[in-house]
């Protein structure tokens, strides 16, 4: 019964893929080499007969036609354990004894003018010749007809593997009711193993080629059988694989007079090495790398092979490279925004200026420049035409020349002259009268002449006097006015203003005590009470309040005598000083004194 429930079960299923033509056949798998082990190689010559001879012969059989209705329900084929132990007892009998019926034999009935072969190995009684070469399974001579039969398949999954893969070989059981208590397994010479004794061993290889297998079943027992697996594991070499193949820019500018070399390189590749690259498509190399040499506008890219030890090839794509004309344009640079027009200007350490690509041609919309110089660079865009956006520079600290380079691609556009320098000042100074040793004296500078714009509207310059540096902030409109602090000693000292090194303004300024006189000194007695006072007075000569202050310490001697420090005010009548009339007869003298000069002398007389 089961055997003609198999029967009707995969004639059905061929059958219906060749009359429905479901598309490419599929390479053979392990369900064609069951189906093939139990009816043989089939044709269309025997297909019109074989499915409705198969199909009356399982209507006949109750058995058969309840496990249709089975497999129809779950789409599974479950025989019984009685079902499994009739078909294993009796069907060695039911072979002898039905054979010549059609009408109750319980598989398909093959015409004898059919190409289909029938499974003639599938039970064989013991009188029977055993084909050793048969991969199906087949009966033991000394095999009683009371003996299970074993029946099956061994083939490896997968059945490709590259040189050092593995592959595992698994043995299929078709038909049998016998447990399969061992495995014994022998490999073709070349395999990673020779024997094993596993169910499902995973074998290697290390070389190309086509392997083969056997294994012995239940070796030594009654139902002892000998498989011979028909499915071989074929070897290929290890593939190429990762690799990829580019060039640093994929877009270049050219002319006739500059062709530019584009050098494409290969990286990434795995597999069996050593490799060998074969370069072809205009591109000249024999390694990783190949050059082509552009000459004209247009879009390039070499083809690459690479072959490994294994005779394994890969040909990535490699990265395209657009070449397109230099396109022109004038460099220009100018202290502001709007006057960046000339093609050389000078600057000043560190001040700003700007850059401006004009009349550009050759430019297809909007690219991408690179502008070097100074020390620096980056990357402005450009368009067509002569309206360019000016971008602002800083100049660099250190004086010298500098072009400033505009480039597409490493290859010059155009160029313009930077000179970094100081520009020669002049100017006058002069010092606040007098100068008194020690004091912060008032110091002066005009308008500078050859004031440029590059400087701004504020200038750092250095006032060197007395071996002292002073830094000066000065404007470009109202020059400089501050105090300065002179030296201690009186002298005459030598001072200059420069700017970037260069003189600005030169000259001497002279320590000394002004010559302040006053005629307003008085000596005064009061009547109510004979008190007698000295007063400095307010006329002051040569005192300039706004040069050397409002008020000035003084000396008052009397008779050269030192009597009194007073501080004086240029504006008041400054302290009185309380004094006894001597008591000599004579004349006597009061006298204020600066600093050795005197400012007054007032007399009296005692009789």
């Amino acid at each position: 019964m089961k055997r003609a429930f198999l029967s009707v079960f995969f004639v059905c299923v061929v059958a219906i893929l060749w009359a429905c033509d479901m598309g490419a056949v599929e390479a053979k798998g392990l369900e064609d080499e069951m189906a093939l082990l139990n009816y043989g190689e089939f044709n269309e010559d025997g297909m019109a007969n074989l499915i409705p001879d198969a199909m009356a012969a399982c209507n006949e059989d109750p058995e058969c036609v309840a496990a249709m209705e089975k497999a129809a329900g779950n789409g599974e084929l479950i025989l019984s354990s009685s079902e499994a132990q009739e078909e294993g007892t009796s069907s060695a009998a039911d072979t002898t004894a039905k054979g010549s019926s059609s009408s109750a034999q319980k598989g398909p009935v093959i015409p004898s003018s059919s190409s289909i072969k029938a499974d003639t190995s599938s039970v064989v009684s013991s009188s029977s010749a055993v084909n050793p070469g048969s991969s199906t399974t087949v009966a033991s001579s000394s095999s009683k007809s009371t003996t299970p039969i074993v029946n099956g398949i061994c083939s490896p999954t997968p059945n490709s593997v590259e040189r050092g893969g593995s592959t595992i070989w698994k043995y299929v059981a078709i038909n049998s009711t016998v447990t399969i208590e061992s495995y014994d397994w022998t490999f073709d010479e070349g395999s990673s193993i020779t024997t094993s004794k596993d169910a499902t061993p995973s074998v290697s290889y290390a070389a190309k080629g086509s392997y083969g297998a056997m294994v012995v079943i239940n070796k030594g027992l009654a139902t002892e059988k000998e498989v011979k697996c028909q499915s071989k594991v074929e070897v290929t070499g290890i593939k190429v694989s990762g690799c990829t193949c580019t060039t640093p820019s994929t877009s270049v500018v050219v002319s006739s007079s500059k062709p530019k070399d584009v050098t494409w390189s290969v990286s990434g590749c795995t597999g069996a090495e050593p490799f060998t690259y074969a370069w072809a498509g205009g591109a000249s190399g024999t390694g990783t790398s190949a050059s082509m040499t552009l000459k004209s506008v247009g879009t390039y890219a070499p083809t690459v092979t690479i072959t490994n030890s294994d005779g394994m090839t890969m040909s990535p794509t490699c990265n395209s490279v657009s070449a397109s004309e230099l396109p022109g344009a004038a460099c220009n640079v100018g202290e502001h925004n709007y006057d960046a027009n000339k093609t050389s200007m000078s600057v000043v350490p560190g001040q700003t200026f700007y850059f401006r690509p004009n009349n550009v041609t050759g430019v297809t919309g909007t690219i991408s420049m690179t502008l070097t110089g100074g020390g620096s660079s980056k990357t402005v865009s450009v368009a067509n035409g002569s309206n360019n956006s000016a971008t602002e520079l800083t100049a660099s600290t250190d004086l010298g020349a500098y072009p400033y380079t505009l480039s597409v691609d490493g290859e010059e556009v155009c160029s313009a002259n930077v000179t970094v320098e100081y520009p020669t000042l002049t100017t006058t100074c002069s010092w606040g009268t007098p100068v008194m040793p020690g004091a912060s004296v008032q110091f002066n500078m005009n308008k500078c002449s050859g004031w440029t714009d590059a400087m701004g509207d504020n200038a750092t310059m250095v006032l060197t006097l007395d071996g002292k540096t002073t830094n000066l902030t000065v404007s470009r409109w109202n020059g400089y006015s501050g105090k300065i602090t002179v030296p201690d000693e009186l002298g005459a000292y030598n001072y200059t203003v420069t700017y970037g090194g260069k003189e600005v303004c030169t000259g001497s300024v002279t320590t000394a005590y002004p010559a302040i006189t006053s005629t307003s000194c008085a000596l005064t007695e009061h009547s109510w009470d004979h008190t007698h006072y000295f007063t400095p007075g307010a006329n002051f000569g040569n005192w300039d309040a706004n040069v050397i202050g409002a008020s000035l310490n003084m000396t008052l001697y009397h008779d050269n005598e030192e009597v009194a420090d007073k501080a004086v005010s240029r504006y008041s009548n400054g302290d009185w000083y309380q004094y006894t009339p001597s008591t000599e007869t004579g004349t006597h003298v009061f006298r204020l004194d600066f600093h050795g000069n005197t400012v007054c002398e007032v007399e009296y007389e005692v009789e």
